[in-house]
């Protein structure tokens, strides 16, 4: 499901999601700056949004729209911002029509290097003046939200680094797929759990699959250390049963008929959570995993995992 769909169907304000009704004319520009700020500020990790054209009531959302020929040019705000706030907040400002309605979303991004605060007095804003955003709320920096940022300078990184799960360790029960773990922050990192989930094009969860190892299976033990300033790149091992294949749709051959949506969850220490996600991956499956999908349709199976 796109991005911004699943938003607007099911989001709610947060730390890294806000509706307005109307966009942020010239005498909102203040408004703007503080929103921005906030976002940018916030605890969450990921992108951040803020979605012009739709009233958030209690009853639900109200899909007000914004007239085509009045959209306002994202050079407007990216000026406005720059100007003011500092250090640069990278943001987009684009048009995004959903159901026949056109509709304003800035996607904030790469929020890494706060805080970000007023660099010079604007209107009733001062020199220094620093918002963050909490829940569905912006509030004034806090000295234990300034402790926070310079202590959590930089971020924890997962990408994928290959566009498919092989489920074919059946004797141990798992699957792999590579990855890179990168931690750039001044802090050491420890990881105690994570999930591969696995959903289809339309955002349904097919099945997850718990972590157990980097490069070596360690099971429900799992604990992965990462100093500051590191990285590290291996086989993400995550387990795997004979019915995940029945879940995925996987035929005799192994193969799946769908490409499918990975999101990894992982958990450190300190309870925060990061998460990376990769669309259009494939899974593939071999050996006594696939022994209930031949048995289904027939297939004998000669099993290597039993005695």
């Amino acid at each position: 499901m796109d991005k911004i769909i699943e938003l607007i169907e099911f989001g709610y304000e947060c730390e890294y999601l806000d509706f307005k009704e109307r966009q942020y004319h010239k005498d909102k520009s203040m408004d703007l700056l503080m929103d921005i700020m906030a976002m940018a500020n916030s605890r969450h990790s990921g992108d951040k949004f803020i979605i012009i054209g739709v009233k958030d009531r209690p009853e639900g959302k109200e899909i007000k729209g914004i007239d085509p020929k009045e959209f306002i040019d994202s050079s407007n705000y990216v000026q406005l911002v720059l100007n003011n706030i500092e250090p640069e907040i990278q943001f987009d400002y684009f048009r995004y029509v959903y159901k026949g309605a056109v509709l304003g979303v800035f996607k904030i991004y790469k929020t890494e290097n706060k805080p970000y605060m007023m660099r010079k007095r604007f209107d009733r804003l001062n020199e220094g003046y620093c918002l963050i955003r909490k829940g569905s709320t912006n509030t004034v920096a806090k000295r234990s939200d300034f402790d926070y940022m310079y202590l959590n300078k930089g971020q924890f990184e997962i990408r994928f680094l290959e566009h498919a799960l092989y489920a074919v360790h059946d004797t141990e029960g798992y699957a792999f797929i590579k990855v890179v773990l990168a931690n750039t922050t001044e802090l050491p990192i420890t990881i105690i759990g994570g999930t591969l989930f696995i959903r289809n094009d339309y955002g349904k969860e097919l099945s997850r699959h718990q972590v157990y190892g980097l490069d070596e299976f360690m099971g429900a033990d799992f604990k992965l250390s990462l100093p500051p300033k590191s990285e590290v790149v291996g086989h993400l091992m995550v387990g795997f049963l004979s019915l995940d294949p029945f879940r995925l749709n996987i035929d005799e051959n192994g193969v799946g008929a769908e490409q499918f949506d990975f999101e990894l969850l992982l958990v450190d220490a300190r309870e925060k959570r990061c998460s990376a996600t990769m669309n259009n991956a494939s899974v593939f499956v071999d050996g006594d995993f696939l022994w209930k999908v031949k048995e289904q349709k027939g297939i004998s199976h000669k099993f290597r995992t039993h005695s």
